[in-house]
């Protein structure tokens, strides 16, 4: 690190590369048995109607099937007559019909009842491989009357804020939730293996667990898209769990000043009776007393949303959604909205939250990634050129996770850009233009697979992207690490007359694009649910919050520290975290002055009259240095 003229040297790229291709070539070796590696997703499912008399059969393990007879016409054309299901817009054909007439609707819900003779229904299916060629069940939408459109159009499930929710509705989530926590570890349906796919330090037992824990993905640009999947199975599972065809996963809207508190249902009642509640250690006890909340600092997303570019270089997170890189479970720097308000709210809420291997644990967690996917399609209707990432690698990896049947199932980037065309589900504030998004392609069980483009494994490289040149331009001298123990840290940056001299041009809008300020070689084993405000230069003897001068960020430590994935090699190199201080830097130089000073001050959970908590005192982290940098 050492070394302030001119331009950093950018070295072992081919030495990279070559683990990079070791790392894909091991983990193909890895899953060339996997299930899901031959197995097509089937989402999205379209409308079916059938005409009773349907009978649906005593379930065999969770799941019940319902014979059928295929329609000659779509329900568009003719009604189908009793006993038949047909689609919207046309007859069945090719694979969805199952040799012999054997055609059957799945359901691992409990929501498929039998039907009456001259009842309709509709509900959404597609085909699934995975048993038996079935119509298998994800949408239950019941009793409807002739005569149908011909376009076939599935509502698709409305993800609502949780402060929106019925009692019946948060009593369904409860059971839920209930019901996934009674399930062995071993079931891929369990809220535990479910919480374990994120991280977990529990020791696997079989190679399924092997394979599918400790697989999130943090400090990279597939943060966004693989936290979609996720939850997009999880809640599949979650409302068959609950047996309510109607239940669909919540978000907590945290950036509500209103709803910054743990939601009421995840705190009352204060039992094991309720599934939502974890007691502390699991979490603070203020925060599950109601008398804690989350900081304006904490939720704050305006750095992140001012981003325009969706991804950014390898060792770069100045963007909305990550640097490009290879999928990997920890890595740095993580992109502007993981870093801010993600990671922050995590390290703020402690407890289980406050650590990536444990955090699914807590079931607030689904609702806290429900909130960040729903800020995802905001992101991108600001327009003004925000878009998702359009490389090969982001949109072809494939992912694997568990449907509600525990079948091995994938999805990739591609995939999962449009919740409504492509995973039937919105949020109940989504922009308009968002809405309007969903679009109902072929069904998937008609599509030549041939067609598609090769998928990429996920462990497999991604394209090289190339780093742009540093400068450094400061670094501070101190002699040992900085420690952070809970206490306000100051850094000393001197300033030599070179880099006034670059940091000037820059302010002249010459030479060099942007400044930061680098925290390198940081260390930490935990996080203890303490952040810390980054400021440069602030005023003296003033109060220090968001909206003081010199304010640049938070530094959340939560996903950074290496983690070995299985088939795939851990992330190599410092930690460090970098903040855009351009728009500080007339400011920081007036007066000639002869160094920068970097403050960071602890911060944790608030009292509801948004004044800070105090927080632990004990050694937390160290940060190497304090780096000014130019690029």
């Amino acid at each position: 690190m050492d070394g302030f003229n001119g331009l950093v040297t950018i070295i072992g790229v081919i030495h990279m590369k070559s683990l990079l291709l070791l790392a894909a070539v091991l983990l193909l070796a890895v899953i060339t048995g996997r299930a899901a590696a031959q197995s097509p997703q089937f989402v999205p499912a379209y409308p079916l109607y059938c005409q009773g008399p349907l009978t649906t059969g005593s379930p065999s393990g969770r799941e019940t099937t319902t014979p059928f007879i295929w329609a000659s016409t779509g329900a568009g054309a003719a009604n189908p007559t009793p006993g038949q299901c047909t689609w919207a817009d046309r007859a069945a054909r090719g694979s969805e019909i199952n040799p012999g007439g054997g055609n059957v609707i799945c359901d691992f819900s409990g929501a498929m009842r039998s039907v009456p003779a001259g009842t309709f229904v509709e509900i959404g299916v597609a085909r699934d491989p995975l048993v038996n060629n079935c119509m298998h069940l994800t949408r239950y939408i019941g009793t409807v009357s002739p005569p149908f459109s011909a376009v076939p159009a599935l509502p698709p499930f409305v993800r609502q804020s949780i402060a929106s929710l019925t009692p019946a509705q948060i009593t369904s989530l409860q059971h839920g939730i209930q019901v996934m926590m009674s399930r062995p570890a071993s079931d891929p349906t369990s809220y535990a293996f479910q919480a374990n796919i994120h991280g977990t330090y529990d020791s696997p037992t079989t190679p399924q667990e092997t394979q599918s824990w400790n697989n999130c993905e943090h400090g990279s640009y597939f943060f966004f898209a693989w936290h979609r999947m996720y939850l997009y199975f999880f809640d599949r599972i979650l409302r068959a769990a609950a047996g309510d065809p109607n239940l669909v996963l919540p978000y907590w809207n945290w950036t509500d000043p209103a709803q910054r508190t743990l939601p009421l249902p995840f705190r009352q009642p204060a039992s094991a009776s309720n599934s939502l509640y974890i007691a502390p250690p699991g979490r603070p006890a203020t925060l599950d007393a109601g008398t804690a909340s989350l900081g304006a600092g904490t939720v704050d997303y305006s750095t992140a949303f001012a981003d325009v570019a969706f991804d950014s270089p390898a060792g770069m997170g100045d963007s909305f959604g990550g640097q490009i890189t290879s999928p990997m479970q920890f890595n740095s720097p993580h992109g502007a909205f993981e870093s801010q308000p993600h990671d922050v709210v995590h390290v703020a809420l402690a407890g289980l939250m406050g650590d990536p291997d444990t955090a699914a644990q807590d079931p607030i967690f689904w609702l806290h990634h429900a909130n960040v996917d729903r800020m995802w399609n905001q992101w991108i209707a600001q327009g003004g050129g925000r878009a998702d990432a359009a490389d090969a690698a982001w949109l072809n990896t494939q992912f694997t996770f568990y449907d509600e049947a525990g079948h091995a199932v994938y999805l990739t980037g591609a995939e999962v850009v449009d919740t409504v065309g492509q995973l039937n589900y919105r949020y109940d504030d989504d922009p308009t233009t968002m809405m309007m998004h969903g679009k109902f392609p072929r069904p998937l069980a008609t599509q030549d697979f041939t067609e598609a483009k090769p998928p990429v494994v996920a462990g497999a490289a991604a394209p090289e992207a190339s780093r742009e040149p540093v400068l450094k331009l400061a670094k501070s001298t101190n002699s040992k690490p900085f420690s952070l123990a809970g206490i306000t840290a100051r850094m000393q940056v001197p300033l030599t007359k070179d880099a006034i001299d670059q940091m000037q041009k820059l302010a002249a809008n010459k030479a060099i694009r942007k400044v930061f300020v680098r925290l390198d070689d940081i260390h930490y084993d935990k996080s203890s649910g303490v952040y810390y405000e980054v400021y440069i230069n602030p005023p003296a003897g003033k109060k220090l919050d968001i909206k003081a001068p010199g304010y640049v960020g938070n530094l959340a430590l939560f996903g950074f520290n290496p983690h070995a994935m299985a088939g795939r090699p851990a992330p190599a190199g410092d930690i460090f975290i970098e903040y855009d201080i351009s728009r500080l830097v007339s400011a920081a130089l007036a007066g000639n002055p002869k160094d920068l000073t970097v403050v960071l001050v602890p911060r944790g959970l608030f009292d509801l009259h948004g004044n800070p908590l105090p927080v632990s005192a004990k050694a937390q982290a160290t940060v190497g240095s304090a780096i000014i940098i130019g690029r």
